[in-house]
């Protein structure tokens, strides 16, 4: 993490429980790791488009635009 991102600035995205949002929220976190900025966003973009979850939960809500 850089002097400019904080760890409270990224909201949860995905459905807790779904095999597939947690791959891509573990990749969004070691993007942000190695500080491959443009990785974390594609991981952000994949986790709002994926609708079909593993898991009977719904999907976390995201941010308005």
């Amino acid at each position: 993490m850089n002097a400019y991102e904080r760890p409270d600035t990224y909201e949860r995205l995905g459905s807790p429980g779904c095999r597939q949002c947690e791959e891509l929220r573990d990749e969004e976190v070691q993007a942000r790791r190695e500080f491959d900025h443009s990785r974390a966003v594609d991981c952000r973009v994949l986790l709002r488009r994926h609708l079909h979850h593993d898991s009977p939960a719904p999907p976390a809500p995201t941010a308005p635009r």
